[in-house]
């Protein structure tokens, strides 16, 4: 079985989509945060 949902804080979120928009390599955001690429384009 999976491990379950996991929850974000309001604030993990912000600072992902904040670096997305500068940086703009989604795949080496999703690294360093320590989450799947697919959450950064939800």
């Amino acid at each position: 079985m999976g491990r379950g949902r996991r929850y974000y804080s309001k604030e993990f979120k912000l600072k992902a989509v904040e670096l997305s928009n500068v940086r703009g390599n989604a795949r080496e955001i999703a690294e360093e945060l320590g989450i799947k690429v697919d959450l950064i384009y939800r």
